[in-house]
């Protein structure tokens, strides 16, 4: 078992500041529920063991990653613990200085986290705050858990992953640290969206179009094959199939600001999640 920075020896379970992460899986209730009416149960099972067994490795291992080096030229501790209850995962990262590696770390990582699941086929959203919390096996507890759970479920609601208040307050404040801001690495780790919300671009993070790793595009494909199944599973159903509609709409994005690399293929047909209204009656 890995080491938690949390736990102190001889002392009391504490409040440590911390940049947190709520994240739970879409629809979970429903998928079971849905699976155990056409006899699948067994076969979900199966599947979402799989696809959070996989995921994890991309929030636990050690990527060799900038933000880990520094972190353990730091401490050789563990600088993050992690905690997972049915369909829910909660991660902190205890801070060293100014927060800016702990939420580089936190959003690589989970970056590689919600690709491998959406290419799973299971969606996620979540949150990301900033403040105390505190997390082992027992407990987890602070204002950050609260404030990363509310933004989860009142600023998420599509599938992504969205930073608090208080989290968006602290990155702005690093973006300061680089002239021009558009160099700066959060720059490629985030996006704004339509509602003002900052969310973790996971494509620009997992499928880096500068890299030509074939493999990395093969993977861009199951990511469209994953939306497409929920948007023709969904399409009777809308307030279901809006979630994913977002999903084609930030993917296309995706490959139309990288159409060099991108081409055709790879982009969801538009009428799929964004048909023009038409007459009830067909025309002559």
């Amino acid at each position: 078992m890995p080491s938690n920075p949390y736990i102190q020896k001889n002392q009391k379970p504490t409040h440590l500041t911390s940049v947190f992460a709520f994240i739970d899986v879409l629809g979970y209730t429903e998928l079971t529920l849905e699976a155990k009416s056409s006899g699948k149960l067994q076969q979900f099972l199966e599947n979402v063991h799989q696809a959070l067994s996989e995921g994890r490795k991309w929030l636990e291992d050690d990527f060799g990653e900038t933000y880990d080096q520094l972190q353990k030229l730091i401490s050789p501790k563990r600088r993050f613990a992690l905690l997972a209850f049915t369909d829910s995962i909660v991660i902190g990262w205890p801070i060293f200085d100014d927060a800016e590696m702990e939420f580089g770390s936190a959003f690589m990582r989970l970056a590689y986290f919600q690709f491998q699941m959406i290419i799973s086929g299971f969606f996620v959203r979540g949150a990301i705050s900033i403040g105390d919390a505190y997390i082992d096996d027992i407990v987890v507890s602070g204002d950050a858990l609260i404030e990363a759970y509310q933004a989860e479920t009142k600023l998420a609601r599509e599938p992504r992953i969205v930073l608090s208040d208080s989290a968006s307050k602290v990155v702005q404040s690093h973006l300061e640290y680089y002239f021009p801001p558009k160099f700066a690495p959060q720059n490629r780790a985030l996006l704004e969206d339509s509602d003002g919300q900052w969310f973790i671009s996971y494509l620009d993070q997992v499928v880096y179009p500068g890299d030509g790793d074939v493999p990395e595009r093969e993977n861009l494909l199951k990511h469209k094959k994953s939306i497409e199944n929920c948007l023709s599973k969904y399409k009777n159903e809308p307030r279901k199939f809006s979630k994913y509609a977002w999903s084609a709409g930030y993917h296309n994005h995706f490959c139309e600001t990288h159409n060099g690399h991108f081409d055709k293929k790879y982009k969801i047909e538009t009428d799929l999640f964004r048909a023009k209204p038409k007459p009830i009656v067909k025309q002559d």
